[in-house]
């Protein structure tokens, strides 16, 4: 037999982690701490329907543009957001010919420090190092939320690269990410869903803010689609404020180019570091010549 227990709005908020000053569950490596991180998660998924309730709550993020994600049929409408994905980020060339030449530069970056490419954060540093050498206003930023309105907290890291101020004009600023695709494939995609990640770049994003945040809107507004269409709702960490916050929300950025300096591992074979070798033991002392005496 099922037992329910109604919890009261202030026992709920402090399981949500969200009750008073300082909300938020951040880890200290404290059990305790986990759990109530743990709780949040758990607590939000079962009663915070994945519609647009969740959307709805508090000011729009930055670049999240408008998007009717539940008119049309299905067939029309993913032909409508796969052509949104592939208009937001790999729009034609005369329309943005700073980030022509920004992509043909990381992907030479790219290709150069493919011996990283399985570790992340030194991959990253290396791509952004030569995107300096380049001429390039470029670093690695490292985005922190909180826990909050039915939201677990999280950290992402990407690349970004800040263009030169137009005339008259103020300065633009490019997400570089090289995993763009691969944090929006969802198992058990819809047809739907599929057709608007296979509209991503595959290799890498290279994209305006504003535009990541329209696009990700869009994927949300897919991937919650798809998930209902299985019986699912929308977890945490699939909404539309969590997906935004990796790219649009508060983050740490540096231009540290020695990875000693930024904590990283030097790696053989990595651009700008020499590596160094002296033979230690079993090797015989050379022969000297007895010293002459003399009288």
């Amino acid at each position: 037999m099922a037992v329910y227990i109604r919890l009261d709005d202030a026992v709920r908020a402090r399981l949500r982690g969200d009750a008073a000053a300082g909300a938020g569950c951040t880890s200290s490596g404290s059990d305790h701490d986990a759990s109530a991180c743990l709780s949040g998660l758990v607590q939000a998924f079962l009663e915070t329907d994945a519609g647009a309730g969740e959307d709805g709550a508090g000011p729009a993020p930055k670049g999240a543009g408008e998007y009717d994600s539940d008119d049309g049929d299905g067939p029309g409408r993913a032909a409508a957001a796969a052509a949104s994905m592939r208009e937001l980020l790999d729009p034609p060339a005369e329309e943005d010919v700073f980030r022509i030449r920004l992509a043909a530069a990381v992907v030479a970056a790219m290709e150069a420090e493919a011996a990283l490419r399985a570790h992340g954060a030194a991959f990253r540093r290396a791509v952004m190092r030569r995107l300096r050498a380049a001429g390039y206003d470029a670093g690695v930023c490292k985005s922190r939320w909180e826990a909050s309105g039915g939201i677990t907290a999280g950290t992402y890291e990407y690349i970004d690269v800040v263009a030169p101020a137009a005339a008259a004009g103020a300065r633009s600023r490019y997400i570089v990410d090289a995993d763009f695709r691969a944090v929006l494939e969802v198992a058990r995609a819809t047809p739907e869903y599929a057709a608007v990640v296979a509209a991503v770049p595959a290799s890498v994003v290279v994209a305006r803010e504003e535009s990541v945040g329209r696009a990700v809107r869009v994927a949300s507004d897919a991937a919650r689609r798809s998930l209902r269409a299985h019986g699912l709702h929308v977890p945490p960490w699939r909404k539309t404020r969590y997906m935004l916050a990796k790219w649009l929300g508060r983050y740490k950025r540096s231009t540290t180019t020695s990875p000693a300096a930024a904590g990283a591992m030097p790696m053989p074979g990595a651009a700008g570091l020499d590596v160094k070798c002296r033979a230690v033991g079993f090797f015989p002392p050379p022969a000297t010549a007895p010293a002459a005496r003399i009288k």
